[in-house]
């Protein structure tokens, strides 16, 4: 189990680099240029090519947390709940505190307002794997029904 979460965390890391620094390009284009690092960061940093590396190496750690965090998921004896509630804790865990060094909030409103898209994005897909499972557990109890039957009539 090790080696697949350690396989999956160095996915997440790469990923999350590439996704952390997509986003900040499409922002700059969006803005209507600029540079993809805060100014914040780049002070903190002495440079633009070292924030860049900071903002890299921080948003490869989001992805990590995100995909190690995934793990959980191979939890049997877990509820769904415990197991989502775990994931998204460690990913807040992770995001909150790289979001401020990078300063991509101007304010802890926007902070509460993004944390609150990902609760309710959480809570969606917790209720549509809740969804899931619930049929799934009826098409077994089915399958289970018709092979007892059978057995009984042989």
């Amino acid at each position: 189990m090790l080696k697949k979460t350690l396989k999956r965390a160095g996915i997440g890391f790469l990923l999350g680099m590439a996704v952390g620094n997509l986003i900040a390009f499409l922002a700059v284009v969006a803005n209507g240029g600029g540079s993809i690092v805060s100014p914040k960061t780049m002070e903190m940093c002495g440079g633009e090519a070292e924030a860049l590396l900071l903002q890299s190496f921080l948003s490869g750690l989001i992805g990590f947390a995100g995909c190690a965090g995934m793990t959980f998921y191979e939890m049997e004896e877990w509820s769904l709940l415990r197991i989502m509630s775990s994931h998204l804790g460690v990913i807040f865990a992770v995001f909150v505190p790289v979001s401020y060094v990078l300063d991509w909030f101007g304010s802890l409103t926007d902070l509460l307002i993004m944390s609150g898209m990902m609760l309710v994005s959480y809570f969606i897909v917790w209720r549509i794997m809740c969804v899931i499972c619930k049929r799934q557990v009826k098409e077994l109890n089915e399958l289970q029904r018709k092979f007892n039957e059978d057995n009984k009539a042989a």
